[in-house]
């Protein structure tokens, strides 16, 4: 079992990445739903959300508003910090547990696509994968994609602003895909990729 780390900043194009994975026979893990599993099921977590960020944060029916609190914890690089502090520790014991699952599993998938958006800021998630590949895009493309989406622009360029650039993820990175050109062609260089790569390894 092969474990690809997928990343890239907001509105680079992770997600039209990992479906054509997916498409192609890949196990694709978002690390961002893992997450907002984990605020929703595992109390100590959500807990401790709460104790940093305040009630301000939970929703009438007492899980985690994650729009409240994404504006809490994007309003400073200390909030932002704090709130990783708390959940990728246990994002990645989640995950690592699970790939375990699957690497024990008779029917073991060939490739796992694990899709991670913070890997430059958070590098412990570097040692549950074999390789990194990087979406690399220019940051006004970013956010008028963002914007697209329905993300009002001064959010998108707050949040953009709390990430790492592109420049830190191609250090970490062993491929790369550049998406500043029109939805096609990185599509294409996407597939190409797979097909240079990966394709072999499907099972």
């Amino acid at each position: 079992m092969y474990v690809l780390a997928l990343t890239g900043g907001l509105g680079s194009g992770k997600s039209t990445a990992a479906e054509l994975f997916a498409d192609r026979g890949a196990t694709v893990v978002d690390l961002d739903d893992v997450a907002k599993a984990l605020l929703d099921e595992l109390p100590a977590v959500r807990n401790r959300v709460v104790e940093v960020f305040g009630t301000k944060v939970l929703a009438p029916d007492g899980r985690i508003d994650r729009a409240a609190l994404a504006s809490e914890a994007f309003a400073s690089e200390d909030a932002t910090e704090r709130l990783d502090a708390i959940v990728h520790p246990a994002v990645l014991a989640a995950v690592a547990g699970a790939l375990d699952t699957l690497a024990t599993h008779g029917d073991a998938p060939a490739v796992v696509v694990l899709v991670v958006p913070l890997l430059a800021e958070s590098p412990l998630f570097l040692e549950l994968v074999d390789a990194v590949l990087a979406i690399s895009a220019l940051e006004e493309a970013r956010i008028e994609r963002a914007v697209a989406r329905g993300m009002a622009r001064e959010e998108a360029e707050r949040r953009i602003a709390r990430q790492a650039g592109d420049s830190e993820r191609r250090e970490i990175a062993d491929y790369v895909i550049e998406n500043d050109g029109d939805l096609e062609t990185f599509k294409q260089d996407v597939i190409d990729f797979w097909d240079s790569e990966f394709a072999s390894r499907e099972s």
